[in-house]
């Protein structure tokens, strides 16, 4: 199946870059890239105030001391 969708995209591909001159081909990755790079920039910038401000250690419920009964 992976065969026959390789074959697929080298024969648009191809079709592409002899009739068209690659314009689609061309545009298709420009969008891919382009979309890449806004992802990385937006996980950067939800990122940063995570890494400047530690968060103070919080317990996850409080309990009363344990008292040893002998």
């Amino acid at each position: 199946m992976f065969r026959i969708l390789l074959l697929i995209a080298v024969i648009a591909i191809g079709y592409d870059a002899i009739v068209h001159q690659g314009a689609y081909t061309r545009s298709a990755w420009y969008n891919v890239v382009g979309a890449t790079e806004r992802l990385v920039g937006e996980a950067k910038r939800i990122g940063e105030p995570a890494r400047e401000e530690p968060r103070p250690e919080q317990p996850l419920r409080e309990e009363p001391p344990r008292t040893q009964m002998n």
